[in-house]
């Protein structure tokens, strides 16, 4: 069943490479052009410490402040989101900051076949990522930039905050990554069996057992999760149907670049930066304040083990922001009590 799954989603892939409906053409260095299916939004092509990276800036004010958003995944992009599901969950964070959706070297419209997945460190893209800082600050006047990310790519984020205090104001962690597929499985079980018993649910608890004995923890409690509401959002509950095939109908990208964004999650898995994690660095201070906002539901991250390194972490200010009607994304789930949470700390 698996091999098939497999070779439809191939098949699909092929397919849409074939029929040039949105273009095929992939970004290049220099293109700066409104985006398609995106309002208030600019996709831009900019060199980055040698490479090219791709950019999403949305903004109804560009002199409102600057906030550079990092992704998840790793390699999973999520500006499509405000597109496809723009109905559903209305994101309305360009009208109060000018956001840019940075896709960093190797994912989404920033992806090319030649870079290897050795060259993805923890290292390059903190680099990459202050110098990404500093071209928004040129760009648009500001002395810093708000930092926001999202799951695994707030390893990125809070590994920024704890480097850069001079092109940051502070860091917004949101489903804050930390500690491996074990400690997450731990941190869920409990809760996980009491929403099953509460609903009855008797496929998802057998699931739920057996995932102690597995060898693909991370691979196998998605699914588990998904079943409990636990997983992207409250709603979603298949990674194919409401994650790949609405990804594949964005206007926001080419044919090509929605090849190219998957191809990048292969890249991104394989790299250097996805062997890496908040807890080799807890102990360190960050240099900026720091909240964390995480879903009631949001066991991809648990809540639990994001509070507690939270509760480890030293700095100026740090705040633990609970969405109680959300799973893995409150800013698209809650999105008006995120924004406002958000504008408690804008100067």
């Amino acid at each position: 069943m698996k091999k098939n799954h497999s070779k439809i989603l191939i098949s699909i892939l092929i397919f849409l490479g074939e029929m040039n409906m949105a273009g095929c053409a992939s970004l290049k260095i220099g293109t700066d052009e409104k985006a398609r299916g995106l309002e208030n939004t600019r996709k831009l092509g900019v060199e980055i410490n040698g490479a090219l990276n791709g950019m999403f800036i949305t903004s109804t004010n560009e002199n409102n402040p600057v906030l550079l958003f990092i992704s998840g995944g790793p390699g999973v992009p999520e500006v499509w989101l405000n597109e496809v599901y723009a109905n559903q969950y209305p994101n309305k964070l360009a009208e109060h900051f000018t956001v840019c959706y940075w896709d960093y070297i190797g994912e989404g419209i920033s992806y090319n076949k030649k870079i290897k997945a050795a060259e993805i460190t923890l290292e390059r893209l903190t680099v990459d990522a202050i110098t990404v800082a500093k071209y928004l600050k040129e760009k648009y006047g500001k002395e810093k930039v708000y930092l926001m990310a999202h799951s695994s790519g707030s390893n990125l984020g809070l590994h920024l905050a704890q480097t850069d205090s001079e092109d940051f104001c502070c860091y917004f962690g949101m489903g804050q990554i930390y500690g491996d597929d074990k400690a997450r499985l731990e941190a869920a079980y409990v809760f996980l069996k009491e929403e099953f018993e509460k609903t009855g649910n008797k496929k998802g608890l057998k699931k739920l057992n057996k995932l102690s004995s597995s060898s693909n923890i991370g691979r196998d409690m998605e699914q588990v999760l998904l079943m409990a509401g636990c997983a992207t959002t409250r709603e979603m509950r298949s990674d194919a149907k409401d994650i790949f095939l609405k990804q594949m109908s964005a206007k926001c990208y080419t044919s090509q670049e929605k090849i190219n964004y998957w191809q990048g999650k292969k890249l991104l898995s394989k790299s250097a930066y996805r062997k890496y994690n908040t807890e080799q660095d807890a102990d360190k201070a960050a240099l900026i304040p720091v909240y964390f906002f995480s879903g009631y539901y949001d066991y991809t991250t648990p809540i639990t083990l994001s509070q507690k390194l939270l509760e480890k972490l030293e700095g100026p200010e740090k705040k633990f922001y609970t969405f109680y009607n959300s799973a893995h994304s409150p800013l698209w789930e809650e999105n008006e009590l995120v924004i406002e949470a958000m504008l408690e700390h804008v100067r």
